[in-house]
């Protein structure tokens, strides 16, 4: 390597600092701020010599330590307004230094060696003077040179929604700054007369100033992987895949992957629709495998019954296991079962056992509605039977309600519902965006046995039940004192048991006011936060 590739990375922490106290020796994940930094330049692989120039003499222990080259900021030069370029200035006197310079000032920990790498093979392909990295800025501004408000100016040709707007600002940041030699000396300045940008990704430019943008750091550096295992087709429902879509809209602020298997098309074609990342399951081991070196990490399974095999290889592989609805062997491997569905079982200890509706979750949609009013007769009712309905009930118990005289029945099918032949005095629907409206203007809704009973809840609607299957039937929410009236399994009601429980509901206005109290007592909107806040606990532990 000749001297004009040869590069002398500097890192400046000095011991004072404006807004934060002792900011350059503050804990970010157990780290001091400007370790990350020294890290990050050691990752990139392309320092010659790493030198932190300090008066600090924490920071010069910890260099002794770590075996880092360190060199003594004299005090003029590390006052606050003392500046990087006089920094570099005096090192490369000191040090006779004659190749390129790098500074990388360590209140923005979170560039990447690769970011680092990728800018200086940049720097040299340019043939520039200096180069520093940037950030990409499409918001709206307005300038104005004495800074007055009524003399401002727009930066913009013509105002667009940022996220398609051509015109950008680029903010310059002191994550990564490269100089030649003769540039810094001849210009007394890191930037130079024929000067570069090199772009980085708006998290690896987070600038440390103040408090505040400490815990923000914090808070990215807190980001795990969270791989979302769930199963949903026509014959186990949709349920799984809204349920794990939910848990992602709270948990977006980490990598959220989710993980398919023995899921039908519109699992894909939904995923694909909201932007989310996805695979389809082929060998688990190989999948755990590839995602192994994420430091924090959790698999949420919601796939029904697990197996022993597989939530040992989830944790072989160093991740956190949560499974959602599990009666089978593998739960008590988990860390944490979530059974909003059903009972406390004997399937995994109590202590790893969160159960009943307090852990329903719940679109927003279902979040902040009015209160119900309860008809004098009924006469709007509702039939849904989840995202597909394996058993074929929405034809039915519609058919069936249609033989009733002066109602207003609207049969919803779900994304993954076959279609259902007309049936005269009943609108039929699919794929309805709006849940919550549909059920708070409905006077009944009949329904499943799943989670939809929890949605239906969240409005007040009373309910009448008829599970899909003998497992929804086991469902813990299925009694009058929960505001629910379940009839059975579908296959083993009639439909005359159907009609009457029907034609009771609608004309006993009584009982319908004592299930709208009890129902809306069922769930609140804070069950999808709870099981989050479990899994943030559960990924801090791996820490």
């Amino acid at each position: 390597m000749n001297n004009h590739q040869e590069l002398l990375a500097i890192v400046p922490a000095r011991a004072g600092s404006k807004g934060v106290t002792r900011k350059n020796i503050r804990s970010l994940n157990g780290t001091p701020l400007f370790a990350h930094t020294v890290r990050s330049i050691q990752n990139s692989g392309i320092a010659t010599r790493l030198v932190i120039s300090t008066d600090d003499e924490v920071i010069k222990g910890w260099a002794i330590l770590h075996g880092i080259e360190c060199i003594d900021r004299p005090a003029e030069f590390a006052l606050a307004e003392s500046t990087i370029s006089e920094v570099a200035l005096h090192l490369v006197t000191v040090l006779g230094w004659t190749g390129n310079v790098g500074i990388f000032q360590p209140t923005s920990p979170l560039r990447s060696g690769n970011s680092t790498a990728n800018a200086y093979e940049t720097f040299l392909a340019s043939k520039a003077d200096s180069l520093s990295s940037c950030v990409r800025d499409s918001h709206l501004y307005w300038y104005s040179e004495e800074g007055i408000l009524s003399q401002a100016t727009p930066l913009f040709s013509k105002r667009e929604n940022r996220q398609y707007a051509k015109q950008a600002l680029f903010q310059e940041t002191g994550a990564i700054q490269f100089s030649t030699c003769e540039s810094l000396i001849s210009n007394r300045s890191i930037v130079g007369k024929n000067h570069a940008l090199f772009e980085i990704s708006t998290d690896e430019s987070e600038d440390i100033d103040t408090v505040s943008d400490l815990r923000r750091v914090q808070e990215i550096c807190d980001r795990g992987l969270v791989i979302f295992r769930l199963t949903a087709n026509k014959t186990v429902g949709s349920g799984h895949l809204f349920h794990c879509l939910q848990l992602a809209e709270q948990l977006d602020h980490h990598k959220i992957l989710f993980v398919l298997k023995n899921c039908d098309d519109f699992v894909a074609e939904l995923l694909r629709e909201q932007g989310r990342d996805f695979e389809i399951e082929i060998e688990l081991e190989d999948l755990l495998r590839s995602y192994a070196s994420f430091e924090k990490k959790i698999v949420v399974n919601d796939i029904l019954d697990t197996e022993r095999a597989e939530i040992l290889l989830e944790k072989f592989y160093g991740f956190k296991v949560l499974n959602i609805e599990d009666l089978g062997d593998g739960a008590k491997y988990a860390d944490l079962v979530v059974n909003a569905l059903y009972h406390q079982t004997s399937a995994s200890p109590d202590s790893k056992t969160l159960s009943g509706p307090r852990y329903a979750t719940l679109r927003p949609e279902f979040h902040d509605l009015p209160s119900k009013n309860i008809a004098i007769r009924a006469s709007r009712l509702l039939v849904t039977f989840g995202g597909t309905d394996p058993a074929k009930l929405t034809h039915r118990v519609s058919r069936v309600a249609s033989q009733i005289p002066d109602l207003q029945i609207t049969a919803i099918l779900g994304i993954g519902a076959e279609d259902i032949l007309p049936i005269e005095g009943v609108t039929i629907r699919r794929n309805v965006k709006n849940m919550a409206l549909e059920m708070h203007s409905s006077d009944l809704v009949i329904t499943a046995a799943g989670r939809t009973v929890f949605e239906a809840a969240a409005t007040g609607t009373p309910v009448l039940s008829i599970a899909q299957n003998a497992r929804e039937s086991t469902h813990s929410h299925l009694d009058i004192e929960s505001g629910v009236v379940f009839l059975g399994i579908g296959e083993e009601i009639s439909d005359l048991e159907i009609k009457s429980a029907i034609e009771r509901l609608i004309e006993n206005t009584a009982l319908r006011v004592e299930l709208s109290n009890k129902i809306v007592q069922l769930v609140d909107t804070k069950g999808v936060q709870r099981i989050a806040n479990h899994i943030e606990t559960l990924m801090k532990e791996l820490h």
